[in-house]
């Protein structure tokens, strides 16, 4: 397995906290969730340190309709998550391509699920295909280079 993967995993994991708050804040409620303004946080799995529960607060509150309410949270969380990501330790390189992209493909991942929609592609890889029996996802850039 390729060092990159475990840490993808774990930037992707940080970003999908951030994005499920912002999506469902909005999708559910007058909300917009800015994550560090928000003080967001997020319960661990405790034996595979997953997210499980996400909680924040302090959300901006608005009268705003819904397609208005998720532009305001995807434009919060890319502020806040592109910061995490460029700034990310990483103990192997994830290129900043990679990190730009994965923010990006959190957000529409985390949308299109919410919409009970298929994944859209991705720029960005998680490098799950590395795992014995396990081929590349949905959405993969990989599956569009072949």
């Amino acid at each position: 397995m390729p060092e990159s993967m475990p840490s993808a995993f774990v930037l992707q994991w940080t970003l999908e906290a951030a994005a499920e708050a912002g999506v469902h804040a909005a999708r559910h409620h007058p909300w917009v969730v800015h994550p560090f303004e928000a003080v967001l946080g997020f319960e661990l799995q405790p034996t595979q340190l997953y997210p499980v529960a996400v909680q924040f607060e302090r959300p901006r509150v608005t009268t705003a309709l819904l397609d208005d309410r998720l532009e305001a949270a995807r434009a919060a969380y890319l502020v806040d998550a592109l910061e995490l990501a460029l700034g990310y330790h990483s103990p192997v390189r994830l290129g900043e391509h990679t990190r730009r992209a994965m923010v990006d493909d959190v957000w529409a991942m985390t949308l299109a699920r919410a919409q009970g929609q298929r994944p859209p592609e991705r720029g960005s890889c998680c490098f799950i295909y590395v795992l014995p029996g396990v081929h590349e996802c949905s959405g993969c850039p990989r599956l569009r280079r072949r």
